[in-house]
Parts: C-alpha cells; structure tokens; sequence
C-alpha cells in the first residue's frame, strides 16, 4: 500500500518537529519510516494515520538515535579528510609543493603590504565565502554531510594563523609553506569531489 504525497509530508514535518534539522539526515529517516508504515498498513490493514502512531511509538527512539545535533565540527569529516591527505596523488602534489619552494623565493613575487599570508588568508577567505553562498543561497536546505565541511575549513584556518603567524618579522619556512598549500589545495580538492558525490545521489533527497 503507497503513502499518499500528504503522507509523506506529514512524516516529514513530523521530523523537522522532532528537531531533525539536517535535510540529508531527515530524507533518509523518512525513506525508512516511510517502507515501515507502508508494511504496517499491509499486514495489519491499517489507515495512515494509526499505522504511523503505531510504529513511531515503538521506534521513534531508536530512529532519532540517527539524528545530528548541530556542531560546527564532524569526527567522521575531519577523519575521512586525513585519509584524503595520504592519497597517493596527494602526496605527490605536496612533494611538489616542497621542491617548487626550494628552488623559487616566492616572497620576491609580494610585497610588504601583500605577503604570501595574506594570500593564504584571502584564499581562504574567497572559499568560505563560496560555500556560504552556496549552502544558504544555492541549496536552501541544511546538509549535514555538506556543512560539515565548514568546520574542517575553521579547523584549517585557525592552524594556518598559528604556524603562518608565529615570526611576523620572518618569511613562513619552506616546510611550512609546503604544509599549508598542500591541506589548502586538499581542502579545496576535498571539497570539489565531496559537492560532486553529493550532487551524484542529490536525487534521493528530492522530496
């Protein structure tokens, strides 16, 4: 027995009422809370409604336990994003990196008023501001494995400040230069492929 459009909105609101705030999370909830009703008006002979109450009194708990509660950091992010970092490919771009510091004085290429830190900061500055745009005003929703990516990208600049920072009055090292070129280019690499895999499946989360 199919659920009805106003079926399926009702399990919807229901979990935005529950506090399901993550667009990505809630399509999933309602995709599995959806089948399960669905089987319960079959075998019990049940209308929506009671199916619904029925099952959500039983389960409602231990489907919640799913939900994310905001939190501008995400364990599984910043881990999947290290092991991004050990990509072969990865490693062979921040090899590069290093050599190309050794052998170019990049700091002849700025000036005082513009050093290589403050392109380091306009850089990252340029994309947050893109994903800002594009989270708020392009996807209009809220999706977790898509903001989570903000947090990775705070993580990034506080440590860029840090070691950027730390001798004003001497240019950043080569090590360091290497360092945070390659996470930026792995940030901004990351974030491509992660936007591309979730644009992939975006259909399923259409409701």
């Amino acid at each position: 027995m199919k659920l009805t459009a106003e079926n399926i909105k009702f399990i919807d609101n229901y979990l935005k009422n529950s506090e399901v705030i993550y667009y990505d999370i809630r399509m999933e909830m309602l995709d599995h809370v959806a089948t399960a009703v669905e089987q319960k008006m079959e075998a019990e002979n049940l209308d929506f409604y009671d199916a619904f109450k029925g099952y959500m009194v039983v389960n409602k708990k231990e489907i919640l336990k799913g939900n994310k509660f905001w939190s501008i950091y995400s364990k599984d992010t910043i881990l999947n994003f290290l092991k991004f970092l050990i990509h072969p490919i990865m490693i062979l771009i921040s090899v590069s990196f290093y050599f190309f510091y050794k052998n170019v004085a990049v700091s002849n290429y700025f000036s005082e008023s513009f050093t290589i830190r403050n392109l380091f900061f306009v850089f990252m500055i340029i994309v947050a501001f893109f994903q800002l745009i594009y989270f708020h005003l392009i996807l209009k929703q809220r999706f977790f494995v898509l903001e989570k990516l903000g947090g990775l990208l705070a993580i990034i600049y506080y440590l860029q400040m840090f070691f950027m920072n730390q001798h004003e009055d001497e240019n950043p090292s080569i090590i360091t230069l290497t360092l945070f070129s390659y996470i930026m280019i792995a940030y901004l690499l990351y974030f491509i492929k992660e936007v591309y895999k979730f644009n992939t499946n975006k259909k399923k989360f259409v409701l």
